[in-house]
This record gives C-alpha cells, structure tokens and sequence, in this order.
C-alpha cells in the first residue's frame, strides 16, 4: 500500500513538473533527472505559473503550511517584483484576510541588527 502511495505523489509531482515543462517555465533550471524537481522549485514555479485548479495538487502533495512557508521565503521576500501575483495567492489561495497588510510585513527582507 505504502509502494502505491508513492507512486500516485511522483505522478502528481511528475504532473505539475510536465505542466510547467509545456508552459516553457523551467528554462532556467538545471537539467533534472526524469521526472525529478527539488520540492521547493516545483512548488515557487506551480505557484507563478500554473493555473488555479493545478495549485490545489500542491496541497495533495504538500502540507499546506509547507506551501505557505515556500510562498513566503522565495516569492513574498522579493517584495513588489510579484506585487499582484502574491496578492492573488494571499487572498485566494492562502485565505490571508487582509493580504496587503500581510505582504507588507513579510514583503521586506528583514535586516539583522548587530550591537
């Protein structure tokens, strides 16, 4: 059982790699091996480039708070580069009920103060 579960998440990984694959979206990337895509990659290019119905397979394949946490480190830290898009997935995706205020506290890289 534990084997089929397996292979129903590296076939919906297999998927959303696919998908993204078609779009043009992994040009950038090194060359991966079949069907093979670091977790946090997949997850930053489905959430810029995937349609809405596509996203929902990420939380199949990922804790929501793990999807949520990705978001934030690697496309709200980059502040107003993906203004509308992180405001989408705030308010849509992520149910954030103010996303304004929300990308605007976790939308700064924060700067360590040394004493």
């Amino acid at each position: 059982m534990a084997h089929d579960k397996n292979g129903q998440i590296e076939r919906k990984k297999y998927f959303l790699l696919k998908q993204l694959e078609d779009k043009g979206c992994l040009w950038s990337c090194a060359p991966q091996p079949e069907g093979k895509i670091d977790d946090e990659l997949l997850i930053e290019k489905a959430l810029l480039y995937l349609e809405f119905e596509d996203l929902h397979r990420l939380c199949e394949l990922y804790p929501i708070r793990y999807v949520k946490d990705v978001w934030r480190k690697r496309l709200v830290s980059q502040g107003e580069y993906y203004g509308i898009i992180n405001w989408l997935l705030a308010a849509m995706f992520f149910d954030i009920k103010k996303p304004d205020r929300y990308l605007k506290i976790y939308g700064k890289p924060r700067l360590e103060v040394r004493s």
